[in-house]
Protein backbone atom coordinates (compact mmCIF):
# COMPACT_ATOMS: atom_id res chain seq x y z
CA UNK A 1 0.00 0.00 0.00
CA UNK A 2 1.32 3.45 -0.85
CA UNK A 3 1.08 6.71 1.06
CA UNK A 4 1.42 10.32 0.01
CA UNK A 5 4.97 11.60 0.04
CA UNK A 6 5.98 13.97 2.82
CA UNK A 7 6.82 17.41 1.48
CA UNK A 8 8.78 20.08 3.35
CA UNK A 9 9.52 23.76 2.78
CA UNK A 10 12.80 25.52 3.36
CA UNK A 11 11.96 28.16 5.93
CA UNK A 12 15.37 29.67 5.31
CA UNK A 13 14.55 30.41 1.66
CA UNK A 14 10.75 30.48 1.52
CA UNK A 15 8.13 32.51 3.43
CA UNK A 16 10.68 35.32 3.60
CA UNK A 17 7.80 37.79 3.88
CA UNK A 18 7.45 36.64 7.52
CA UNK A 19 9.70 36.64 10.58
CA UNK A 20 11.62 33.38 10.88
CA UNK A 21 9.62 31.99 13.80
CA UNK A 22 6.33 32.60 11.98
CA UNK A 23 7.38 30.65 8.90
CA UNK A 24 6.80 27.26 10.53
CA UNK A 25 3.07 27.89 11.04
CA UNK A 26 2.83 29.45 7.59
CA UNK A 27 4.35 26.34 6.04
CA UNK A 28 1.86 24.16 7.90
CA UNK A 29 -1.06 26.35 6.83
CA UNK A 30 0.10 26.14 3.20
CA UNK A 31 -0.02 22.34 3.31
CA UNK A 32 3.57 21.30 4.04
CA UNK A 33 4.28 18.40 6.37
CA UNK A 34 7.67 19.66 7.50
CA UNK A 35 10.38 22.27 7.18
CA UNK A 36 14.04 22.45 6.28
CA UNK A 37 16.53 24.86 7.81
CA UNK A 38 19.58 25.98 5.84
CA UNK A 39 21.10 28.08 8.64
CA UNK A 40 20.59 26.81 12.18
CA UNK A 41 21.89 30.10 13.59
CA UNK A 42 18.66 31.81 12.53
CA UNK A 43 17.23 30.87 15.93
CA UNK A 44 18.18 28.89 19.02
CA UNK A 45 17.50 25.14 19.02
CA UNK A 46 14.83 25.60 21.67
CA UNK A 47 13.12 28.32 19.63
CA UNK A 48 13.21 26.11 16.53
CA UNK A 49 11.78 23.15 18.46
CA UNK A 50 9.04 25.31 19.93
CA UNK A 51 8.07 26.80 16.56
CA UNK A 52 7.94 23.36 14.93
CA UNK A 53 5.91 21.85 17.76
CA UNK A 54 3.43 24.73 17.85
CA UNK A 55 3.00 24.54 14.07
CA UNK A 56 2.65 20.76 14.06
CA UNK A 57 5.42 20.25 11.52
CA UNK A 58 8.50 18.06 11.57
CA UNK A 59 12.03 19.25 10.84
CA UNK A 60 13.01 17.19 7.82
CA UNK A 61 16.55 18.49 7.34
CA UNK A 62 19.11 20.91 8.74
CA UNK A 63 22.49 21.95 7.37
CA UNK A 64 25.80 21.81 9.14
CA UNK A 65 27.04 25.42 9.57
CA UNK A 66 28.94 26.41 6.44
CA UNK A 67 31.37 29.01 7.73
CA UNK A 68 31.93 31.76 5.19
CA UNK A 69 30.43 29.90 2.22
CA UNK A 70 27.26 32.00 1.93
CA UNK A 71 29.33 35.20 1.95
CA UNK A 72 31.50 33.97 -0.92
CA UNK A 73 34.24 32.13 0.97
CA UNK A 74 35.28 28.49 0.56
CA UNK A 75 33.25 27.17 3.51
CA UNK A 76 34.33 24.31 5.72
CA UNK A 77 33.54 20.75 4.66
CA UNK A 78 36.40 20.18 2.21
CA UNK A 79 38.84 22.99 2.97
CA UNK A 80 42.34 21.98 4.10
CA UNK A 81 43.28 23.77 7.31
CA UNK A 82 39.69 24.19 8.46
CA UNK A 83 39.18 20.65 9.77
CA UNK A 84 38.79 21.68 13.42
CA UNK A 85 36.24 24.34 12.54
CA UNK A 86 34.26 21.78 10.55
CA UNK A 87 34.30 19.25 13.39
CA UNK A 88 32.96 21.96 15.73
CA UNK A 89 30.24 22.69 13.19
CA UNK A 90 29.38 18.99 12.98
CA UNK A 91 28.98 18.73 16.75
CA UNK A 92 26.78 21.82 16.77
CA UNK A 93 24.60 20.41 13.97
CA UNK A 94 24.08 16.99 15.51
CA UNK A 95 23.40 18.47 18.94
CA UNK A 96 20.82 20.78 17.37
CA UNK A 97 19.32 17.96 15.29
CA UNK A 98 18.91 15.87 18.43
CA UNK A 99 17.22 18.70 20.33
CA UNK A 100 14.77 19.54 17.55
CA UNK A 101 14.13 16.01 16.27
CA UNK A 102 15.52 16.62 12.78
CA UNK A 103 15.30 13.67 10.38
CA UNK A 104 18.47 14.38 8.40
CA UNK A 105 21.67 16.42 8.61
CA UNK A 106 23.13 17.81 5.38
CA UNK A 107 26.92 17.88 5.69
CA UNK A 108 27.32 21.04 3.62
CA UNK A 109 29.12 22.11 0.46
CA UNK A 110 32.45 23.86 0.10
CA UNK A 111 34.47 25.58 -2.60
CA UNK A 112 37.98 24.89 -3.83
CA UNK A 113 40.06 27.76 -2.40
CA UNK A 114 42.30 29.81 -4.70
CA UNK A 115 45.66 28.14 -5.22
CA UNK A 116 44.33 24.64 -4.54
CA UNK A 117 42.82 21.97 -6.77
CA UNK A 118 39.92 19.58 -6.26
CA UNK A 119 42.44 16.79 -5.80
CA UNK A 120 44.03 18.82 -3.01
CA UNK A 121 40.70 19.15 -1.23
CA UNK A 122 39.03 15.77 -1.69
CA UNK A 123 41.08 13.94 0.99
CA UNK A 124 40.02 16.57 3.53
CA UNK A 125 36.39 16.23 2.47
CA UNK A 126 36.47 12.44 2.70
CA UNK A 127 38.07 12.53 6.15
CA UNK A 128 35.53 15.09 7.33
CA UNK A 129 32.50 13.16 6.15
CA UNK A 130 33.94 9.99 7.68
CA UNK A 131 33.93 11.87 11.00
CA UNK A 132 30.38 12.95 10.25
CA UNK A 133 29.38 9.34 9.64
CA UNK A 134 30.60 8.45 13.13
CA UNK A 135 28.64 11.29 14.71
CA UNK A 136 25.60 10.35 12.62
CA UNK A 137 25.71 6.77 13.85
CA UNK A 138 26.15 7.89 17.46
CA UNK A 139 23.20 10.30 17.23
CA UNK A 140 21.00 7.97 15.20
CA UNK A 141 20.38 10.77 12.69
CA UNK A 142 21.26 10.04 9.04
CA UNK A 143 23.72 12.34 7.25
CA UNK A 144 23.59 13.25 3.57
CA UNK A 145 25.83 14.93 1.00
CA UNK A 146 24.79 16.91 -2.08
CA UNK A 147 26.23 17.66 -5.49
CA UNK A 148 26.09 21.27 -6.64
CA UNK A 149 26.39 22.44 -10.28
CA UNK A 150 29.26 24.09 -12.12
CA UNK A 151 27.09 26.82 -13.64
CA UNK A 152 26.16 28.45 -10.33
CA UNK A 153 29.30 27.34 -8.50
CA UNK A 154 32.20 26.60 -10.87
CA UNK A 155 34.56 26.22 -7.91
CA UNK A 156 32.28 23.88 -5.91
CA UNK A 157 34.22 20.90 -4.61
CA UNK A 158 31.35 18.41 -5.10
CA UNK A 159 30.04 19.81 -8.35
CA UNK A 160 27.70 17.07 -9.61
CA UNK A 161 25.31 14.44 -8.32
CA UNK A 162 27.58 11.74 -9.74
CA UNK A 163 30.54 13.00 -7.71
CA UNK A 164 28.35 13.19 -4.60
CA UNK A 165 27.29 9.60 -5.23
CA UNK A 166 30.94 8.60 -5.50
CA UNK A 167 31.57 10.13 -2.06
CA UNK A 168 28.62 8.17 -0.65
CA UNK A 169 30.00 4.93 -2.01
CA UNK A 170 33.44 5.71 -0.56
CA UNK A 171 32.26 6.56 2.97
CA UNK A 172 29.97 3.99 4.64
CA UNK A 173 27.06 5.44 6.56
CA UNK A 174 26.44 8.51 4.38
CA UNK A 175 23.44 8.99 2.09
CA UNK A 176 22.74 11.13 -0.97
CA UNK A 177 20.78 14.38 -0.98
CA UNK A 178 19.39 14.48 -4.52
CA UNK A 179 18.69 18.05 -5.66
CA UNK A 180 16.71 18.13 -8.91
CA UNK A 181 17.56 21.79 -9.51
CA UNK A 182 21.33 21.26 -9.37
CA UNK A 183 21.07 18.23 -11.66
CA UNK A 184 19.03 20.15 -14.25
CA UNK A 185 21.19 23.27 -13.99
CA UNK A 186 24.18 21.06 -14.71
CA UNK A 187 22.57 20.01 -17.99
CA UNK A 188 21.23 16.59 -16.98
CA UNK A 189 17.80 14.97 -16.75
CA UNK A 190 16.72 14.73 -13.09
CA UNK A 191 14.49 11.71 -13.70
CA UNK A 192 17.27 9.71 -15.34
CA UNK A 193 19.81 10.80 -12.73
CA UNK A 194 17.49 9.80 -9.89
CA UNK A 195 16.93 6.39 -11.46
CA UNK A 196 20.70 5.98 -11.59
CA UNK A 197 21.20 6.84 -7.90
CA UNK A 198 17.91 5.67 -6.41
CA UNK A 199 19.55 3.10 -4.13
CA UNK A 200 21.44 5.73 -2.12
CA UNK A 201 19.00 8.69 -2.25
CA UNK A 202 17.92 9.60 1.29
CA UNK A 203 16.48 13.08 0.72
CA UNK A 204 15.20 14.97 -2.33
CA UNK A 205 15.09 18.72 -2.93
CA UNK A 206 13.17 20.45 -5.69
CA UNK A 207 13.17 23.78 -7.49
CA UNK A 208 12.78 24.49 -11.17
CA UNK A 209 15.61 25.34 -13.54
CA UNK A 210 17.18 27.46 -14.87
CA UNK A 211 16.32 30.21 -12.35
CA UNK A 212 15.71 28.21 -9.12
CA UNK A 213 12.04 29.08 -9.02
CA UNK A 214 8.89 27.19 -8.05
CA UNK A 215 8.28 23.84 -9.76
CA UNK A 216 6.32 24.33 -12.96
CA UNK A 217 7.92 27.66 -13.84
CA UNK A 218 10.96 26.32 -15.69
CA UNK A 219 12.21 23.47 -17.82
CA UNK A 220 12.12 20.39 -15.58
CA UNK A 221 9.60 17.70 -16.57
CA UNK A 222 8.08 17.22 -13.12
CA UNK A 223 5.67 14.45 -14.09
CA UNK A 224 8.63 12.37 -15.26
CA UNK A 225 10.63 13.19 -12.16
CA UNK A 226 7.86 12.31 -9.72
CA UNK A 227 7.20 9.13 -11.69
CA UNK A 228 10.87 8.22 -11.18
CA UNK A 229 10.42 8.70 -7.43
CA UNK A 230 7.32 6.51 -7.44
CA UNK A 231 9.03 3.85 -9.53
CA UNK A 232 11.87 3.76 -7.00
CA UNK A 233 9.35 3.57 -4.10
CA UNK A 234 11.18 6.54 -2.65
CA UNK A 235 10.09 6.91 0.98
CA UNK A 236 12.02 10.00 2.09
CA UNK A 237 11.16 13.67 2.24
CA UNK A 238 10.75 15.96 -0.77
CA UNK A 239 11.97 19.42 0.16
CA UNK A 240 10.99 22.59 -1.71
CA UNK A 241 14.00 24.90 -1.75
CA UNK A 242 13.68 28.06 -3.79
CA UNK A 243 14.04 31.73 -2.80
CA UNK A 244 10.74 33.46 -2.09
CA UNK A 245 10.66 36.71 -0.19
CA UNK A 246 7.07 37.75 -0.88
CA UNK A 247 3.68 35.97 -1.01
CA UNK A 248 5.05 32.46 -0.91
CA UNK A 249 1.56 30.86 -1.00
CA UNK A 250 1.05 32.38 -4.46
CA UNK A 251 3.92 30.22 -5.73
CA UNK A 252 2.52 26.92 -4.46
CA UNK A 253 0.29 25.86 -7.34
CA UNK A 254 2.59 22.86 -7.78
CA UNK A 255 2.11 21.48 -4.26
CA UNK A 256 -1.17 19.55 -4.52
CA UNK A 257 -0.35 18.05 -7.95
CA UNK A 258 3.06 17.03 -6.64
CA UNK A 259 1.50 15.34 -3.64
CA UNK A 260 -0.86 13.41 -5.90
CA UNK A 261 1.81 12.32 -8.38
CA UNK A 262 4.74 11.66 -6.03
CA UNK A 263 3.41 8.51 -4.43
CA UNK A 264 5.80 6.85 -2.01
CA UNK A 265 6.12 3.75 0.10
CA UNK A 266 5.00 4.02 3.75
CA UNK A 267 7.09 6.77 5.41
CA UNK A 268 10.13 5.80 7.44
CA UNK A 269 12.27 7.96 9.70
Amino acid sequence: MTAAARISASVSMMFGELPFAARFAAAAAAGFDGVEIQRIDEATPHAIAAAATQAGVQVALINVPMGDLLSGGPGLSGVPGREQAYVRALHQAFETATLIGAHRVHLGPSRVPPGLSRDDCLPTYLANIATAAELSAAAGIPAVVEGMNRVDAPDALIASVDLAAEMVHRVPGIGLLFDAYHVAKGGHDPAAAFARHRAIARHVQIADAPARTAPGTGTIAWDRFFAALADAEYAGWIGAEYPCAGDTPATLGWLKPARRSARAAPPRS
